[in-house]
């Protein structure tokens, strides 16, 4: 197997099982619940108030992974396309960019809840795959000239 090859197998597994993000899920009496999603999986609190993790539910890869892990999902694209020479490491760091931006949203929106809740929960990205996009570029991804004099 060829570096290129392995290293499109590590982002499409970093792309569909890294979590993404850490959501604000609900206040219930001054308390914040979050939830923390992947694209095939997901933990949330379930009815009972227990934390609950689900793996490959129609809900969390629909509901939850498509809609929170859009632009994820288009950064390891753009990561792969990079290793087949379509489009250049900007593009695709620029897209891995774009992926952190929705967690930050998230965490906007969710600002007050956090102010006026008596626990402490981490909320916003969680750069896995944004990393490993980085190194694997950095270190399998020497993209080849496509004319004499372009770097």
């Amino acid at each position: 197997m060829t570096s290129d090859r392995l290293a499109k197998w590590i982002m499409a597994i970093t792309t569909l099982f890294a979590p993404f993000g850490v959501y604000a899920f609900s206040v219930r009496n001054s308390i914040l619940t979050v939830s923390m999603h992947a694209v095939l999986w997901g933990i949330m609190p379930g009815e009972s108030g227990n934390t609950g993790s689900t793996l490959f539910d129609m809900y969390i890869i629909i509901g939850r992974g498509l809609f929170y892990g859009i632009f994820n999902i288009w950064f390891g694209i753009e990561v792969i396309r990079y290793f087949n020479d379509y489009t250049r490491r900007r593009m695709a760091i620029q897209s891995g960019i774009i992926s952190l931006l929705y967690p930050f949203a998230m965490v906007i929106i969710s600002w007050p809840w956090l102010q006026h809740s008596t626990t402490f929960e981490y909320l916003g990205p969680i750069p896995i795959q944004f990393i490993v996009g980085l190194l694997l570029m950095k270190y399998f991804g020497e993209q080849k000239p496509l004319e004499p004099w372009s770097d």
